[in-house]
């Protein structure tokens, strides 16, 4: 497993797990408890994950983009009694930390440099613990992690995703084995980065990490022919930046023998540059989510004849196009998209009425809207909730709606998702400004970012006289979107 000039073999990896597991359940920690982790992608990531699920502890991986309110929701609202933070987010901790409900003053673990006074030392503790395999039973349906994702409300949902349901996922992808070299660049925080790094362990396969505090296009050229690299996930973006790189031909990427686009959807014209590119390597798609896990693959051998296209149902999955009365779609109408896969959550914690809302029956949806052709293969058309994938992050417009007309000199706002070559989609605000007032796109953005995470601040913002509202009042974000 290597992480920039570090690397660390499966048997290593394993005795620090284990000693950090020990760790923990000698400092009366105890198994069935929630642990948050705020760092970017390293080594020690994939150490306490793997150290909470030895102890039957529960995980909570906090997106390291959140403001300090953010982040400070998630620990709080996961009920997390221990919080491991990487050294550079020591400030971000600093300025929450009377906040949080749960965490004692003494209930943190920095790694990576230097923490609090106070604060538990990570190498210290695993110094001081065995390295024998923790004493404690877990069972398979038990929680590993709560993965927090963006819900309608703007306010994020914990999926929780118990021992069985990620084993399932990680065995049930058949494109890897112990021969492959895989970069991993998403962050960890992210399911999709869980997933395969448990995959990568799996197949016994070697993971090379990448940091995830920035994306430098050209340096992962340099990783994937330095390392020989077989093997990517990446969002469309990233796919994006890397086809800028004015002498990427120089770079030798004949290794690569597979690659995975998901998270958002893939323009055309980018897959036919990434075809062309990487010409050795097998394009796989794929759709799924926190909650349901991996739904769809779309194969190499599908790319050219199905345009915009998440593929057809794995196996073991099941998939339904339900209309609005939840009746099954015949083959070329839009419903609703619900699922049952083998890494199937098992609900949102401490939140019932949205359980309520993802379920019919044994079947999930997160509202995406889609069809599915003659042959069988899926697509996705639509976010039933407005949903923007900029990034490949979700964002939900509902939360900058909310904030936004908080604003003093705001009469009405409207946040949309516009197309976007770089990012796919850009946030863009639409305001009504309150009679009378002054107020500039500059300042839109500067409250934003006062309160959100900076991928979620409007990219830009327009002003208008009025928005176009529904016969029952409501703004008709549809109407706007069709002025971009």
């Amino acid at each position: 497993m290597p992480y920039q000039s570090h690397r660390i073999t499966y048997k290593a990896l394993e005795e620090r797990v284990n000693r950090l597991a020990n760790g923990l359940l000698a400092k009366g920690y105890k198994p069935g408890e929630h642990v948050a982790i705020l760092a970017y992608n390293c080594v020690e990531y994939y150490e306490i994950l793997f150290a909470l699920a030895k102890a039957g502890m529960i995980a909570t991986p906090v997106n390291f983009r959140f403001a300090g309110e953010e982040i400070a929701h998630i620990v709080n609202h996961s009920d997390s009694r221990l919080l491991f933070y990487e050294a550079p987010f020591r400030g971000a901790i600093r300025g929450i930390q009377s906040s949080l409900e749960k965490v004692g003053p003494r209930d943190y673990i920095v790694f990576g440099g230097e923490g609090d006074s106070g604060d538990m030392k990570y190498e210290e503790l695993l110094a001081a613990s065995s390295p024998d395999h923790p004493e404690i039973k877990v069972d398979e349906a038990t929680t590993w992690y709560i993965g927090y994702t963006s819900g309608t409300t703007g306010r994020p949902k914990g999926a929780m995703r118990s021992h069985r349901a990620n084993i399932l996922l990680a065995s049930n992808i058949r494109y890897l084995g112990e021969d492959d070299i895989c970069l991993l660049i998403m962050p960890i925080f992210h399911s999709n980065s869980i997933w395969f790094g448990l995959t990568h362990v799996f197949m016994g396969a070697t993971t090379v990490i990448y940091p995830s505090g920035g994306f430098n296009p050209r340096e992962i050229l340099e990783i994937i022919e330095r390392e020989k690299v077989t093997f990517s996930s990446m969002v469309p973006t990233m796919y994006t930046l890397i086809l800028q790189v004015p002498d990427k031909d120089k770079f030798d990427t004949r290794s690569l023998k597979t690659l995975l686009c998901s998270s958002a959807p893939l323009m055309t014209t980018t897959k036919k540059q990434i075809l062309s590119f990487f010409s050795y390597a097998g394009l796989y798609e794929g759709y799924g989510a926190t909650e349901t896990g991996s739904v769809t693959t779309l194969q190499p051998k599908d790319q050219w004849r199905k345009t915009r296209c998440c593929g057809q149902a794995k196996p073991y999955v099941q998939i339904k196009i339900l209309d609005e009365k939840g009746r099954e779609c015949p083959p070329g109408q839009v419903g609703e998209l619900f699922a049952i896969t083998p890494g199937m959550f098992e609900g949102y914690y401490k939140q019932p009425e949205k359980n309520a809302e993802a379920f019919r029956g044994e079947y999930a949806s997160v509202g995406d809207m889609g069809q599915m052709d003659e042959e069988g293969y899926y697509y996705i058309v639509d976010r039933k909730n407005d949903m923007i994938i900029s990034g490949g992050e979700n964002i939900y417009p509902t939360e900058i709606d909310d904030l936004l007309s908080k604003h003093p000199k705001i009469l009405q706002v409207a946040v949309i998702g516009i197309p976007d070559e770089k990012w796919g989609e850009a946030v863009k605000a639409v305001v009504v400004k309150q009679p009378g007032s002054e107020l500039t796109e500059g300042e839109v953005i500067a409250y934003c970012k006062q309160h959100l995470a900076g991928y979620k601040c409007p990219k830009s913002v327009d002003f208008w006289e009025a928005l176009p509202l529904n016969p029952m009042g409501k703004i008709l974000k549809r109407a706007i979107r069709e002025k971009y």
